[in-house]
């Protein structure tokens, strides 16, 4: 377990190191507001700022930001003293230097945000802790430095996919269990859930003539960006990664608890430890489904008040691409969660039985 943690520790401070690594832009600045007033200009209601800029070439230097704040539009965010905007100069001929804001600068809050969860993960979880997020950077570093550059090198998005999942589940489990009968079993129920939430998305994204060029973000990556990627199977490849998460959470549960009953009850049957993993499956299965559906549901509440004010049939509704990609996505997904949970309670019951032979023989040579 020390092994285990000390190489978490070790594989975690490097992943969050490559994850966290960005490239500065030259021409867009941090700056922290020092004023801001609303005021009449014809009729139209303007907003004067100023900011001090806190790097690069003109640190410390005051510049004064007017820009009209429309309602409903991304300029709409409410500035206070002390707010850290991100600016960009304007150099005018005659020597001085204006700036136009481009965005809030939240890095600041997010990582409080990120702190106070790492802080609760370890002090509740201890070691375990540690290596969930340990677990947690690699699954990063993963996507950020394997799966993403090779998908826009052209390779198959879902053929990327499906090895990045291996990956991911495989140094996981391995991470939070280390090399056990446990984190064996658990890694086949989760490959064998998420293979098949995979297939059936690939199936029923044919059946329904899925394009995958529906989203905002691919018709920005298409417009703006020229990239040339296979887009529906970029739809399917996040469906497995969407999936990952909730079959790994209930092929480790139902692990751990056929394991546990067998070491109370050495004595306990094939049957009886598979249908005790069966029982479990099933409640765990009625709130992890909703889980999952909501999770999905909650992403995609502007759609859902869309279709409500169109006032469109239900047939067309759901024909929608829009709307079927993410009824594809949820479905499946819980279908694959659903099959884990067999899976994995006939393959820990098949594999725990050794334990009870390991046990009398210990029992032997200790008497």
């Amino acid at each position: 377990m020390v092994k285990n943690f000390l190489l978490g520790l070790v594989i975690f401070m490097f992943a969050m190191n490559i994850v966290c690594a960005y490239e500065e832009d030259d021409d867009i600045i941090r700056a922290e507001v020092l004023k801001v007033e609303d005021y009449n200009n014809s009729g139209v209601t303007t907003r004067a700022v100023n900011v001090k800029i806190l790097e690069g070439k003109y640190k410390n230097k005051g510049v004064n930001i007017e820009y009209i704040p429309v309602k409903y539009s991304a300029n709409s965010y409410e500035l206070k003293r002390g707010s850290k905007v991100f600016i960009k100069l304007k150099f005018l001929e005659n020597g001085q230097v204006t700036a136009n804001i481009i965005n809030v600068s939240r890095e600041g809050h997010l990582k409080t945000l990120g702190i106070i969860f790492l802080a609760v993960v370890i002090l509740f979880g201890g070691i375990k802790g540690v290596l969930s997020m340990t677990s947690l950077g690699v699954t990063g570093l993963v996507m950020v430095k394997m799966m993403i550059p090779m998908i826009v090198n052209g390779h198959s998005p879902i053929l990327v996919s499906i090895m990045s999942t291996i990956i991911i589940i495989l140094i996981s489990f391995i991470l939070i269990s280390g090399f056990t009968r446990k984190s064996l079993v658990a890694i086949i129920g989760t490959v064998g859930g998420t293979i098949t939430a995979g297939i059936l998305a690939k199936v029923f994204t044919d059946l329904c003539s899925i394009t995958g060029l529906v989203s905002e973000e691919v018709n920005f990556l298409i417009t703006y960006m020229n990239a040339a990627i296979d887009y529906k199977g970029l739809y399917l490849s996040g469906v497995l990664i969407g999936a990952i998460g909730v079959v790994m959470d209930v092929s480790m549960s139902i692990t751990s608890m056929v394991f546990e009953i067998k070491s109370q009850n050495p004595n306990a049957r094939f049957t009886d430890l598979m249908r005790s993993g069966l029982k479990v499956g099933r409640d765990i299965m009625a709130t992890m489904v909703n889980t999952l559906i909501l999770a999905y549901v909650g992403g995609s509440m502007p759609i859902l008040l869309v279709f409500h004010f169109m006032k469109m049939p239900v047939s067309r509704l759901v024909s929608m691409e829009i709307l079927s990609t993410e009824i594809i996505r949820s479905l499946c997904g819980s279908i694959g969660l659903i099959l884990t949970i067999p899976l994995t309670s006939i393959a820990a019951s098949i594999m725990v039985p050794n334990m009870r032979a390991k046990r009398k023989i210990y029992k032997y040579r200790r008497s």
